[in-house]
This record gives C-alpha cells, structure tokens and sequence, in this order.
C-alpha cells in the first residue's frame, strides 16, 4: 500500500486538491465557508449545552472555556464523521475510476481521508486562534497534537478501505451511515466530560474507539498535559491492525465492483 501511495503520490495529491475545492466551487464565500461552518456549528452548540442547558467541565467554569473544549472535540469527530459518511458511496459515485484497471482503487479512501484532513487542519487553526484570544497562549504540550493525529489515521483508513467495499454490495450501509454519525455524536465525550458518566456507561463510552482520541487530543491541547504514550501505542497497533485487514477485504472484493456500480 505504501508502495502504491508512493508511486501515484502526485496523482493523490491532484485528487485531493480537487476533491477539497470541488466542495466549494461555484459558491461565493469559495474556501471561507471551511471556516464558517466549524464556527457556526460551534457556536450553535455552545449556546445550547454551554448557556441553555448549563452543562460544565469540572475545571471549566466558564462559557468560553467550555467552547474551547467543544471545539477540540468536534474537531476529531468531524473528521471521523465526514470519511465515515463520504466512504459508504465512494465506490459507487465513481463508476470511472472502477473501470479503469490501472487506476488503484484503494487510494479513493486515501484521498478523502486527505480531504477530510484539511477541513480539520483549518478547524484547528481556528481553535488556536480563539484560545490565543480567549485564554492566552496554549500550553506547550499542544505541539503534541500531530502525534493524536498521527495514531488517529490508521481508524480512517480502514473505515475508508472498509465501508467503500461494503457499501457497494449493500447500498442499504449509506442510509445507516447518517443515523450512526447522530449516535456517536452523542456516545463520545464531546459535550461532557467522562468523568461525569455513570460507571456502566462510562466502560461502554471507553470502548468507543473515538473517545480515547477525544480524551488525548483535549490533554494535549487544553490540559498541558503529555499524552498516554503507551496507550497511544497500542491504539496505533490495533488500528493499523484494523486497517489491513479491511484492506485486505476491499482488495479482495475489488473485481466484483465493475459489475456491481
């Protein structure tokens, strides 16, 4: 796989290019609305669960603390939403690519993996922004945050490689998709703090596989604190276990997609 990426890596970074500003094209705010939206859904959020509902962090008091760390958890879901969303279809809404031999298909999730990236890349830069203005310089720990990221792709890709090959033999998972992005939504510890889950349902959050991202990417960001190297080792082990896997199931379901788009 990596030799595939390698080989076509300029190819990759073309679609990515497209497939990044083919979302915009043809509106007016163009690449300004990749700012506006977060912002928007941000301050949507804050106002009901930071204002109306009265919901707090333990160590954060404050509305626009809250909003802080709203935000760094939307970030990480956003990214997990928008590649779990866009790879149900990818298959299918691509008949050109499927029929073409020698273009890899496997590098469809990539691509939107890559896109998706960006988005929150420009999310995060936002979030630096309003915490230099709200709280100040972030602690020095922040600089940690590509190491999360890092340990994080290995989950998309292979919920990329793995619901594109599902989604064209059953068409019904792109339905599904909407419905379990709303459940995780609200089973990730985005709007609350874990520790404030009962015990029962606080081992069922921890088997979600995004809230241990969720947690790391706040402690580096917010917190000051330095990540769980060991548990963020063994999370990478067993994503890129995952990833190969599903991988190895989309390579092996490939010569069926021609006569199935």
């Amino acid at each position: 796989m990596f030799a595939t990426l390698w080989r076509h890596r300029s190819l990759v970074a073309e679609l990515t290019r497209r497939e990044f500003s083919g979302r915009y094209r043809g509106s007016f705010g163009g690449v300004i609305w990749s700012f506006v939206q977060p912002l928007f859904m941000l301050s949507v959020y804050t106002v009901a669960f930071g204002v109306i509902m009265k919901a707090r962090w333990g160590f954060a008091g404050s509305t626009s603390a809250y909003a802080l760390m709203l935000f760094s958890g939307l970030i990480i879901f956003n990214l997990f939403a928008e590649c779990l969303v866009r790879s149900t279809t990818l298959i299918s809404a691509n008949p050109n690519f499927v029929k073409k031999v020698v273009f890899p298909l496997e590098l469809l999730p990539v691509i939107t993996v890559a896109s998706a990236l960006i988005h929150a890349l420009i999310a995060l830069a936002v979030w630096f922004l309003g915490y230099l203005l709200l709280a100040g310089i972030p602690p020095a720990s922040a600089l940690l945050f590509p190491l999360i990221l890092l340990c994080y792709m290995p989950i998309l890709f292979g919920m990329g490689w793995l619901l594109s090959a599902l989604g064209v033999l059953v068409r019904d998972i792109a339905q599904l998709s909407g419905m379990l992005t709303q459940t995780l939504l609200f089973l990730t510890p985005i709007f609350y703090s874990i520790d404030s889950a009962p015990p029962l349902l606080r081992h069922l959050l921890l088997l979600n596989p995004l809230t241990f991202i969720v947690e790391q990417f706040r402690a580096v960001l917010i917190v000051g604190k330095t990540p769980a190297f060991a548990g963020l080792a063994l999370y990478f082990i067993l994503a890129w276990l995952f990833a190969w896997g599903s991988l190895a199931l989309f390579r092996k379901l490939r010569p069926a997609f021609a006569d199935m788009v």
